[in-house]
Order: structure tokens, then C-alpha cells, then sequence
């Protein structure tokens, strides 16, 4: 192929990766398991000054639900928890206060992911099937354009058109490959989350039926 094909296929090729790399930052937003990642977004402003979360913070996941921000200065606690709060307000946050070997408070920030319960898990799968659409469009347009740039250009040079034509349609199946196993990735997350709330919400309830004291119709006093 031509200089100018060449650079045409690699153009195609960063358009096809970019549609893919920001449907999974998307969906990755919608957050059912814990993800670093997910905190990308965030900025803390501290007396004027805008940082990443990671100029001013740790990050660490104990679990698949929770994260850790371990604060790099105390003072940067409550800007980092409005920065996380405008990136993510559904995160449940939990402020941890620990001693050091010296007897020093330390503080850090425990989030964890909300619950998936029926309201959730339907809202969470029409946004991602709306963004998984919207990213199908995207690929289909975009590869119906250049497969129309290349007849345009190399009509009259078939084996060049050939060429190219194979390779941009790789690519074309490659990123629908790709972001249709984001796709699914995300639906079968959604799906654990909801059973894993309802496995909760069935523990909840037996235990709250072995509290119960059919003689006086109400739950018996005990402590957690």
C-alpha cells in the first residue's frame, strides 16, 4: 500500500480503538465491582490548586466492593471526599480512623459500591446497552466511511484495494469483537452483583426470623 493508504488504515485503526477505550471508560463508570480505575475522574482542589487523585492519595481495593484512599496529608481528607462525591455519589463512604505505633490518628476513606438491588440492576443494563449501541453506530459509520474512501481512491488499483480493504475489515471485527465482550463482561457483573444482593437480603431475613420471639410478637433484644 501507498504512504497515504498506510497512514488512512492507521487512521481507521485509532478511530476503532478510541470508540472502544471510551465505551469501556463508560460502563466502567457504572460501577458494580470495585474498580481503581473508576476513580480516574476525579480532582481534589486544595486551597486553589486542582490535583489528580493520585498526586494526593493511595489507592488500594481490599475486596471486590470496596476501595481504600489512603490520604498522602490528613488536610487533603475532606477534598478528596467532595472530589470523590462529585465523581461517584452513589459510593457509600465510611471515614476509618487508626493509630499509629506512636499513637497518631490516621485517617482514611473506606467507599463501597452500592447495593444492586431490582431498581439498580435495570438501570444499569439499559445505560450500558445504550452505550454498547451507541458504540456499534459508531464502528459501523466509521468503517462504511472508509471502506467508501478506499473504493474512492483505489478504484482503479484493485490489488491495492484489496489489501486495504482486508485490513481495515480485521480491524472492523476486531473492535466489534471487542466491544461486544465488554459488553457481555459487564451484563454478567451487573447479573453477580443483583444475585449477590439478594443473597444478602435472604441472610437478612433468616436472621432476623431467628431473632423473632413468636410469644411476644416482636424481635428479641440482643446485641450485634
Amino acid at each position: 500500500m501507498n504512504v497515504y493508504v498506510k497512514q488512512e488504515v492507521q487512521n481507521f485503526q485509532e478511530k476503532m480503538n478510541g470508540y472502544v477505550v471510551m465505551f469501556n471508560y463508560r460502563i466502567m463508570n457504572h460501577c458494580v465491582k470495585a474498580d481503581p480505575l473508576s476513580l480516574l475522574p476525579v480532582t481534589v482542589n486544595f486551597y486553589d490548586s486542582e490535583y489528580n487523585l493520585e498526586e494526593v492519595a493511595r489507592v488500594q481495593k481490599p475486596n471486590d466492593y470496596q476501595l481504600e484512599i489512603f490520604p498522602k496529608k490528613k488536610a487533603y481528607l475532606d477534598d478528596i471526599a467532595a472530589g470523590v462525591f462529585d465523581a461517584h455519589p452513589e459510593f457509600k463512604v465510611k471515614t476509618i480512623i487508626e493509630k499509629d505505633s506512636l499513637g497518631n490518628e490516621e485517617h482514611h476513606l473506606l467507599y463501597t459500591m452500592p447495593d444492586v438491588d431490582k431498581d439498580r440492576r435495570d438501570l444499569l443494563k439499559e445505560t450500558v446497552k445504550a452505550f454498547y449501541d451507541e458504540c456499534k453506530v459508531r464502528i459501523e459509520a466509521c468503517h462504511a466511511k472508509y471502506d467508501a474512501l478506499f473504493i474512492e481512491i483505489l478504484s482503479e488499483q484493485p490489488a491495492e484495494f484489496n489489501e486495504a480493504k482486508n485490513e481495515v475489515s480485521a480491524i472492523y471485527r476486531d473492535a466489534k469483537d471487542q466491544a461486544e465482550k465488554l459488553y457481555q463482561a459487564k451484563c454478567d457483573e451487573i447479573e453477580e452483583g443483583y444475585q449477590r444482593y439478594l443473597k444478602q437480603q435472604e441472610e437478612k431475613e433468616e436472621k432476623e426470623a431467628q431473632q423473632f420471639d413468636p410469644t411476644k410478637g416482636m424481635p428479641l433484644n440482643y446485641e450485634e
